[in-house]
């Protein structure tokens, strides 16, 4: 037998009309409208799939038959390389009745009497019926319950008289004409099994393949109104126009959507709308620099609360997940908490600092911004480990305070060394220790980046609030969330 190669399938099915259908998820595909040829190769095409997606246990792989001469078969199935079932592709306006379809079994079985190559074993073998349309209710019992429908239609004589009828209508079996090998098919029939897709089964099947969808059929997609809002918003956005559903937004576009050309200045990291372009010539100067200076002013105390709050929200969660969680319940040594407060804050202000610099810049004033978190622990920690020894060494030039701090601060760092003879110990206890603290890490750092934002705006505005009572509500609301006291 010659295989059809993968190029010359694709080439037929390419070449085949594509019947229309819609894409709406419910509703069959038209197999029915396809060639005769075309749906062999789309149910060729779906099966081998669905092996590669590993869908079957006792097929590992198919092969397509040339189309003629195929010996009722259209497909061959094979499991490590022997024949285990075929599939046999029927595409008929109607059901396919019951004497049909056992003809077409009849039939393949015939031509395995002649050539045993077909069939080398009929215990593992399954004919597979695929079929365009549907079953008879008929067909579908003989389908659903083969063992028992088929000792029906040998008692009733009915495979004896159904052999007969192909033997005569296939020149193929002409060495039958006088003795019929009824008693083999039936032996045969008994001992293979029977399965069988419809155009729904099929159609289920073929929707999890998106290429072969659109490869034999023109699709046209009907989708829902939340999913074609969905596509709405995605289209505006990729040629970078908002579909302004954001009550902020909207806010902000009525106020400068009527905003004249002229009177929109646009300074970079600030913006003004409403602001006539002669009044700022009229600014040139000492009073532009004044202005630009107060705006940049917001920023900077902005930026410096941001830091103070970050350092908080650490020491405040550092306490509660890494002191009580983990140091309290002696999982790690007192000295490897020191790691965490620098990791933290060096990853966290990176965040409020990122947009300030461009990125070359912001990597050279800020180092640690281009270090990976181990890294970055291996940096802390070197550090730990240099200022520990020189300690342990009996120098404490590093300590400042009064004679009374310094004091306080050796009674500190005799407790976080504790149980240390030498910096190894240290080394070894942190190598132990961090493994420990790192999902901690993780877990605040989260916990902290939520509350914060890369990209952050302040939008100035004049006194016409006063006149909207709704405004003048929501900053109501926002007062009583950020104080309700």
């Amino acid at each position: 037998m010659k295989k059809i190669s993968d190029e010359q399938i694709n080439i037929e099915a390419q070449s085949g009309y594509k019947p229309w259908t819609i894409d709406s998820g419910i509703g069959l595909l038209p197999f029915s409208e396809l060639g005769d040829r075309e749906f062999e190769l789309l149910c060729y095409l779906l099966v081998k799939n669905e092996i590669e997606d590993g869908k079957y246990t006792n097929i590992t792989s198919i092969s397509l038959m040339q189309g003629v001469s195929e010996r009722g078969r259209d497909c061959s199935l094979y499991y490590n390389g022997v024949v285990s079932g075929l599939i046999q592709c029927k595409k008929l306006q109607g059901r396919i009745s019951r004497p049909q379809a056992l003809r077409e079994i009849i039939k393949f079985l015939l031509f395995s009497i002649i050539d045993a190559d077909l069939l080398p074993d009929p215990e593992i073998f399954e004919y597979k019926l695929y079929v365009s349309n549907d079953l008879a209710e008929t067909t579908n019992s003989l389908i659903h319950s083969y063992a028992i429908e088929i000792e029906k239609e040998i008692q009733s004589n009915n495979i004896d008289k159904y052999t007969k009828d192909v033997v005569s209508d296939y020149e193929s079996f002409k060495c039958f004409e006088k003795n019929a090998p009824v008693s083999k098919v039936i032996e045969l029939l008994r001992k293979i099994s029977v399965t069988a897709s419809n155009a729904t089964d099929l159609t289920l099947r073929v929707h999890k393949y998106d290429s072969l969808l659109s490869l034999f059929f023109n699709v046209k997609t009907v989708i829902d109104l939340e999913s074609a809002d969905k596509v709405v918003r995605n289209a505006l956005d990729d040629y970078g126009l908002k579909y302004l559903t954001d009550e902020d937004l909207k806010q902000l576009q009525h106020r400068i959507s009527n905003t004249k050309e002229e009177n929109r200045i646009n300074l970079g990291f600030v913006d003004f709308f409403g602001y006539n372009k002669e009044f700022f010539k009229f600014l040139k100067g000492e009073p532009f620099k004044n202005v630009m200076e107060s705006v940049a002013s917001v920023t900077v105390s902005l930026d410096k609360y941001l830091m103070e709050f970050i350092s908080s929200k650490i020491h405040e969660l550092i306490l509660q997940k890494i002191t009580k969680e983990l140091l309290h319940l002696n999982l790690i040594h007192p000295f490897s908490v020191g790691v965490a407060a620098p990791y933290l804050f060096q990853r966290l202000t990176h965040k409020v600092l990122s947009k300030k610099l461009p990125k070359q810049l912001a990597t050279n004033f800020y180092e640690q911004t281009s270090l990976s978190k181990m890294e970055l622990i291996d940096s802390i920690a070197m550090q730990l480990f240099e200022t520990s020894e020189r300690v342990m060494k009996g120098d404490f030039s590093q300590l400042k305070g009064t004679p009374e701090d310094i004091e306080f601060k050796k009674k500190i760092f005799e407790h976080i060394h504790n149980g240390f003879n030498s910096i190894e110990d240290a080394k070894t206890t942190f190598s132990k220790d961090i493994l420990i603290i790192i999902p901690t890490l993780d877990v605040i750092e989260d916990e902290i980046s939520e509350l914060l934002q890369e990209e952050r705006t302040v939008v100035i505005k004049d006194a016409s609030f006063l006149h909207n009572s709704d405004e003048i509500q929501k900053i109501v609301k926002t007062l009583n969330n950020i104080d309700p006291n």
